[in-house]
């Protein structure tokens, strides 16, 4: 034996190490098992120590649904608003008018119009009551109670020969005065009166507005105007519609008979553009009846005939 490890001082070699290191592994394993175990304890305490939530509180209510009260008639209109409102003053005495209905007259060839034209109704001052359809929107006047709106009216008014009987041709006076000064002021009027040629009163052979215009120049042209020739309305009308702006609403007053092919030439030309609403009233007579009807049947207007008898 002590040979054995005096031989191996005398030959050098390292001594046997293994106790030590099988201690130190030893060690570790002792300090680290508790130290995991404590850590596997307090992650497990942590979902205990978590509040439990609690689910929301709810209110109900109870909800009742009222039964539904009737409906209240509506209170009957108020007389009130007709005692205020001032009447409507003729230019004369009342007179009975008579307005049919406008079956298209089978005379004449059929013109063509383009659709767009409005219809309405509009107040103002004038000859009798009565009613209409409009010319779009715009001034509302009313010429022998035919009720009309507009922003550009034309009145084209017979002044021929056979308007002398009677009084036709002051009543025509009368109502064209009031008609066009019934007009708000931004409203624009042209005043044309025809036999076989065509007069207007100071600046009115155009479309003119009515804020600045004189009415007093107005009365003194027509108190001297004197009927004369025949009964030719297609100047007028080639007047009417052949300036920049063209009429929406034309009041067409005559007492004699119309050519037919003056007819279709008016039709043509109110088929030209944006038709106008054109109200036809024969005055005294019915000799251009025919006419006159195929002509508010086309364009969407009205015929009144309106007999003799005083303004």
């Amino acid at each position: 034996m002590q040979s054995a490890a005096g031989a191996r001082q005398e030959s050098g070699a390292p001594p046997v190490r293994a106790p030590r290191l099988l201690r130190a592994i030893l060690l570790g394993v002792a300090f680290s098992v508790p130290f995991h175990l404590l850590l596997v304890g307090v992650l497990a305490l942590i979902p205990i120590l978590r509040p439990v939530p609690t689910e929301p509180e709810f209110e109900v209510f109870d909800v009742v649904l009222a039964a539904p009260t009737p409906l209240e008639r509506p209170a009957e209109p108020s007389t009130e608003l007709a005692d205020d409102m001032p009447a409507l003053q003729s230019s004369g005495a009342a007179e009975p008018v008579s307005t049919e209905a406008m079956p298209l007259p089978t005379q004449g060839s059929p013109v063509p119009i383009e659709s767009g034209f409005g219809t309405g109704t509009g107040m103002g001052a004038g000859g009798g009551g009565g009613e209409g359809f409009g010319g779009g929107g715009g001034g509302g006047t009313t010429f022998f109670g035919v009720q009309g709106t507009g922003r550009r009216v034309a009145f084209i008014v017979d002044k021929s020969g056979s308007m002398s009987r009677g009084n036709r041709m002051d009543r025509a006076r009368a109502e064209v005065t009031a008609a066009v000064w019934a007009l708000p002021d931004y409203a624009k009027a042209c005043v044309l009166f025809y036999d076989t040629t065509v007069i207007s009163p100071p600046g009115f052979d155009a479309f003119t507005r009515l804020r600045g215009a004189s009415r007093d120049d107005f009365v003194a042209f027509l108190a001297g105007m004197r009927p004369s020739g025949d009964t030719s309305p297609i100047g007028a009308f080639r007047r009417a519609f052949g300036q920049g702006e063209r009429p929406d609403l034309v009041y067409f007053l005559s007492d004699g008979e119309i050519n037919p092919e003056e007819v279709d030439a008016i039709l043509a030309l109110n088929a030209s553009g944006r038709p106008a609403v054109i109200h036809c009233i024969a005055l005294g007579s019915d000799a251009g009846k025919v006419q006159l009807q195929r002509v508010a049947a086309v364009s969407g207007g009205s015929f009144t005939f309106v007999p003799e008898g005083p303004p």
